[in-house]
């Protein structure tokens, strides 16, 4: 899974794409996510245009992302999910916890 991460002014923007799966791929977004707090970051976008398939796995790293971001005084948006990822998302309650918008830029200017 490749995981890319920009800042656009303020605002973090951590692109996920392929596969969001148990292991290595779940535990990689959790921790640039801490990595990027403890860096002073606070507003983040989720680009998920370009992600597949998630399992369970991946939908608890993106809340539990979402929660530490919450925790830490920040905001999480998602971008450009697909119909398919947005019904997974929304079993989980994500749709309490996050905004979507249909692309970054969106997101970004919220």
């Amino acid at each position: 899974m490749p995981l890319e991460h920009r800042r656009v002014d303020s605002v973090v923007v951590v692109a996920i794409s392929g596969r969001l799966l148990f292991g290595p791929e779940t535990v990689r977004l959790e921790n640039l996510v801490k990595d990027l707090i403890a860096q002073g970051a606070r507003k983040f976008v989720l680009d998920l245009a370009g992600l597949e398939y998630t399992d369970s796995s991946g939908v608890g790293a993106v809340v539990a992302s979402s929660a530490l971001i919450a925790r830490n005084g920040g905001e999480l948006r998602l971008a450009g999910v697909k119909p398919r990822i947005q019904r997974i998302l929304a079993l989980k309650g994500m749709e309490q916890l996050s905004q979507a918008y249909p692309t970054v830029d969106e997101a970004v200017a919220g």
